[in-house]
């Protein structure tokens, strides 16, 4: 039972590397990034992880290029990743974390990125063998963690900030007004491990019924809070195909902008292969409808 309740000081999944892509529309760590989204405080937290991950895989991404021209590889194809990598930065980096539509900016553009990443992954793994992949990729590793260092210093005061917030709900989710522990934690006398333990121990404290009453509002709001992510996490799953289309049409502006006739010429292919790709599923759609009626 307590262990259900102190699950409610979030422990904040860290967003350090892309991932796989999922294949479900909505996955469960999605879900639990944007539970947090529900305040500013929150939003700037997921962004600025969000920021944190892209830039590190461009850094790498950067790093590995040099290392492969040295090679005399062809980069040009990784290059051009970059560049629209590069674009997707940009974009989170004017992402305003009190706007209404700020955890749907999160949940695009960090699938932008993922896919980014596995595509600029598979390209550099057509180009080198396993063992080289692997050699390059632990080079630059210990060389993009130290150039992270502001945007970790950055997460960590602002998920500090949310804990702080936390505590003090819970403090007065249980009847108790405890100041000092959220000062010990915010000082450092006191980390996240020792404050769970002293609300463990009060809660222990305390009569059963109010025990149960504890637990049992805690359950309520971590139930709602997660149905409310996953409703979200869905709603925006629903029109992703459409903002895809509106996201790379910006993105082809840029690159226009800037003369990248590489970059171009990636970011048409792709709004002409979503444009296929949606006419056959309309194609696809009307003839169920069609099967469907001669039923």
């Amino acid at each position: 039972m307590v262990l259900m309740l102190i699950v409610s000081i979030s422990s904040l999944a860290m967003a350090d590397e892309a991932e796989e892509p999922e294949e479900e529309p909505v996955d469960d760590e999605t879900v639990e990034e944007i539970e947090i989204m529900n305040n500013s405080l929150g939003c700037q937290i997921r962004l600025l992880q969000l920021k944190k991950a892209i830039t590190g895989n461009i850094l790498k991404g950067e790093m590995i290029v040099d290392v492969i021209e040295g090679l005399e590889y062809n980069t040009s194809d990784l290059e051009s990743i970059l560049d629209e990598m590069d674009l997707v930065l940009d974009e989170a980096k004017d992402a305003d974390p009190n706007a209404s539509n700020a955890t749907e900016i999160f949940v695009d553009l960090k699938s932008d990125a993922k896919n980014l990443t596995q595509q600029f992954r598979t390209e550099l793994k057509e180009l080198l063998s396993d063992v080289k992949y692997k050699e390059i990729k632990e080079q630059v590793k210990e060389m993009v963690s130290n150039e992270l260092g502001n945007y970790s210093i950055k997460v960590r005061n602002r998920i500090k900030q949310f804990n702080r917030n936390q505590i003090y709900r819970l403090y007065g989710l249980c009847g108790e007004g405890n100041n000092s522990a959220v000062n010990q934690y915010m000082n450092g006398t006191m980390n996240l491990s020792q404050v769970k333990l002293q609300l463990n121990k009060m809660i222990n404290m305390k009569a059963k019924e109010k025990r149960e009453e504890i637990f049992l509002r805690m359950k309520r709001e971590k139930l709602q809070n997660r149905n409310n992510a996953t409703a979200e996490a869905l709603s925006i799953s629903a029109s992703c195909s459409q903002r895809a289309q509106e996201r790379l049409n910006k993105r082809l502006e840029n690159a226009n902008n800037s003369g990248n006739e590489k970059l171009i010429d990636r970011i048409q292919k792709q709004i002409e292969n979503n444009s296929n790709g949606q006419q056959n599923g309309n194609s696809e759609s009307g003839n169920n409808n069609g099967k469907g009626k001669g039923k």
